[in-house]
């Protein structure tokens, strides 16, 4: 029978999103670049100005963000943004590989900000190793462009391997910030025979940015293949289950690696889990923001 998987292709196909780009600055300086998937019929409405992006356009009377037939995740009246950041530039990573992942999620009615981190794609400035290089600000500017540029009310985060752990670190930059979602989150593994050099050197490398993460009460995915290469299955859901909040989920993919998520027919599931978590986190924000509220009269 048909998979979520499926119906995320079909909005695919039927191209129900358009592409921009857009150029912000870091703290420090540096110029960066973002991949703007808007929701079809977005493009023009979703800025407060003219300035700052390029591409196809709609008339000035295009719908805006709030007009969007969305999926659930996303239909709840206020604009949403997701922020999504790449793989490690230094291994390959590259903007490029989170474009079929934006947009499907495009597709469903959520723009997204896909960032080119610092010394990748067409941002300038050069990257660091663990990410301490002011990639972390990149992130944080990201997250300010989604909220000030593209009237975002609700900011999701969505990261995939070292782009993973740079969202981490900034998962409670704004109050904006709802979700966050990590695609094969590179823990790595605390010895050399579980995992081989893979993961010793991502124990090594990608773990700047945990106690954020660990420490952060917002909601938070963690996805993993069962064949992933840097990291046990094991190891992070272990640390999932250590993050505070008691909205956090983990999610094995029987058969997926660390590398396919990015491709089909793992990204349209992917993209599916994490539609769906978003909804649920939305159902349980407001579930308690109901109990909590004062009787009227």
């Amino acid at each position: 029978g048909a998979t979520m998987g499926d119906a995320s292709a079909e909005r695919l196909r039927r191209g129900g999103y358009t592409r921009e780009s857009a150029r912000f600055t870091s703290r420090d300086g540096v110029v960066l670049v973002a991949d703007l998937f808007l929701p079809a019929g977005a493009s023009r409405a979703s800025f407060d100005d003219g300035e700052g992006a390029s591409g196809s356009r709609d008339g000035d009377d295009a719908p805006g963000p709030r007009t969007i037939v969305a999926d659930p995740a996303f239909r709840d009246g206020a604009p949403h943004a997701m922020v999504t950041c790449h793989a490690h530039p230094k291994f390959g990573g590259s903007p490029d590989m989170m474009h079929r992942l934006c947009a499907h999620l495009a597709s469903s009615g959520c723009a997204v900000v896909n960032l080119h981190l610092r010394g990748a794609g067409s941002s300038g400035g050069r990257g660091s190793w663990q990410g301490t290089g002011g990639e972390v600000d990149d992130a944080r500017a990201a997250i300010d462009f989604a909220i000030a540029r593209l009237r975002a009310e609700t900011v999701h985060l969505m990261g995939y391997s070292f782009g993973a752990t740079v969202l981490g670190a900034v998962i409670d930059h704004a109050p904006q910030v709802a979700t966050y979602a990590a695609i094969a989150y590179p823990l790595g593994t605390r010895h050399f025979w579980s995992k081989g050099l893979f993961g010793f050197g991502a124990k090594l490398l990608m773990r700047a940015h945990c106690a954020p993460l660990r420490a952060s009460a917002t909601p938070k995915l963690f996805v993993i293949g069962t064949r992933d290469c840097f990291t046990k299955r094991s190891t992070l859901e272990r640390f999932a289950r250590g993050c505070a909040g008691d909205a956090n989920e983990f999610v094995d993919f029987e058969g997926a690696d660390h590398f396919g998520f990015v491709a089909s027919p793992w990204s349209g599931r992917v993209c599916d889990t994490v539609r769906g978590f978003i909804a649920d986190a939305r159902s349980r924000a407001s579930s308690s923001c109901d109990r909590g509220a004062s009787p009227v009269g």
